[in-house]
């Protein structure tokens, strides 16, 4: 039997934050402030202010749950109920708070978007789409993407504005949008150079879960570019050149592509442009 550190697939994870982040995810099943039922949540709390926040933390949770689990190295299998089960309480989340929403201009929301989308993909859950984009704020105000469109496009939502906008967060999805055009190799070398620069990225840098490896590891998520996944599903791509480098979620694409997902993909999608 494999030790926790043999299995773990992201180096930083501890067993200690694996253990505290399982048993924070699990009482809120039982704890009311926290209910699957957000009318329940609703009741348990003071004013509609705290109840969304409670709410949308419970989504966190979940959301954080899965990704936690991807790191610690639980299997895909198992893990895709997870995946699906965050997703739901999302959508729970949107019916009873369909003001609260995404904005793109946050580096954790368009950091979410993009691993949600991802896990859209490597999962094979199209249905769940919907629900993310029902998430995000279509008020220009709240920003427009020109990247966030290109991939909600191959994806089938057509109507999701941004397709004139520029980027949002140039530095780092900048190099992904800019080879969406080029050949599979010129998409490929691009992706090298993504996951080489990912972490030191100015966008990655705002965000709230980078670092916590080195001062608090008790709640470290993992680190994963979850983008590069899905493009090098969508657009079919040799990732033999960066496979092994950190950041990439190569079990994940691996596992889409033993499934066959990849290819009932290529029957229905279109491959990602950025033009």
């Amino acid at each position: 039997m494999q030790t926790f550190e043999e299995r773990r697939r992201d180096p930083f994870f501890t067993e200690n934050a694996y253990q505290e982040h399982r048993k924070g995810t699990e009482s809120m099943f039982t704890d009311p402030h926290f209910a699957e039922s957000r009318e329940q949540i609703k009741e348990a709390a003071k004013d509609l202010t705290s109840a969304r926040r409670c709410s949308f933390h419970r989504v966190m949770c979940f959301i954080e749950d899965a990704w936690m689990r991807y790191s610690a190295g639980e299997p895909l299998e198992s893990l895709r109920d997870h995946v699906k089960y965050a997703f739901d309480d999302l959508q729970r989340h949107n019916e009873a708070f369909p003001d609260h929403t995404f904005k793109l201009w946050e580096p954790d929301a368009y950091y979410y978007t993009m691993m949600l989308t991802s896990w859209t993909v490597l999962f094979n859950l199209p249905e769940c789409l919907n629900i993310l984009v029902e998430h995000i704020s279509r008020d220009p105000e709240d920003g427009e993407d020109s990247f966030i469109h290109a991939v909600f496009s191959a994806l089938g939502i057509q109507d999701f504005p941004g397709k004139e906008a520029g980027l949002l967060h140039e530095d780092p999805y900048g190099i992904l949008f800019a080879s969406l055009d080029g050949s599979r190799e010129e998409q490929q070398n691009a992706m090298r150079k993504y996951l080489k620069c990912w972490y030191r990225s100015e966008s990655i840098k705002g965000c709230y879960w980078r670092e916590r490896h080195s001062f608090n590891p008790a709640v470290h998520l993992g680190y994963w570019a979850f983008e590069t996944g899905m493009l090098t599903v969508l657009n079919g791509l040799d990732d033999s050149g960066y496979r092994e480098r950190g950041f990439y979620p190569r079990d994940l694409v691996d596992y889409c592509r033993e499934q066959g997902w990849h290819k009932d993909m290529a029957e229905r999608l279109t491959v990602v442009r950025g033009k």
